[in-house]
């Protein structure tokens, strides 16, 4: 049972079985997100808590070999040359992982900011035939000032979103059910703009451009 073939079926007027009906009455998009977003931190940090002990034996593997080497520091030229060989392989295996850790951390952080911008889309309704991937560009743009913490804050967060409702009203659908959020056909023809609805995926890309949004 897919939750679009039902909202289809409900847009074209078509009776839903009991079965379907309870089915869109559980539907919980935001618990789907939050349920995806919590399987994906775990496995990163399960990524990152491996990459962590591997640092910390390659760490340990240097110590032992630079107190090795002070050891030998003595001993034939050969050895000691092996063991320097040695300790430079282990510290360049030590920077690749630093740096792997640090990958893992960010990526980790982006993560964690997606879902929380994930979920404050989900508040917002935007008209059919819009790119979702560029209506998000723009969230994410008017939103880049915010710290990941101060996503969670409606404090912070919903003055942000105000404005980008000003700003883009004409991308909005009108959630009051009195009719499209567009503006009305006789605003757009004395701005020699053609209604949202009406243009084509480029043209809606470059109206948000234009308007700054991505």
């Amino acid at each position: 049972m897919n939750i679009k073939e039902l909202l289809a079926k409900i847009s074209k007027g078509e009776a839903l079985t009991d079965e379907e009906k309870a089915f869109v009455a559980a539907y919980d998009p935001e618990k789907i997100v939050n349920s995806t977003a919590a399987a994906a931190r775990k496995s990163a940090e399960a990524k990152l808590r491996e990459k962590e002990a591997d640092l910390e034996k390659l760490k340990a593997d240097i110590a032992a070999l630079q107190a090795d080497a002070e050891e030998k520091v003595n001993a034939n030229k050969p050895e000691l040359e092996k063991l320097t060989r040695e300790m430079e392989k282990l510290q360049k295996g030590l920077a690749d992982k630093e740096s792997a850790v640090q990958q893992l951390v960010q990526e980790k952080r982006q993560m964690i900011r997606n879902g929380k911008i994930s979920r404050i889309m989900a508040g917002l309704k935007f008209v059919e035939g819009l790119d979702p991937d560029i209506v998000r560009l723009g969230v994410e743009k008017s939103l880049a000032a915010i710290s990941d913490e101060n996503l969670d804050s409606d404090e912070a967060v919903n003055p942000v979103l105000e404005m980008f409702k000003a700003k883009n009203k004409a991308i909005l659908a009108d959630t009051s059910g009195h009719g499209s959020g567009n503006p009305p056909k006789d605003t757009a023809g004395s701005t020699g703009k053609k209604p949202v609805d009406k243009m084509s995926a480029s043209e809606r890309a470059e109206e948000l451009r234009n308007q700054g949004i991505i």
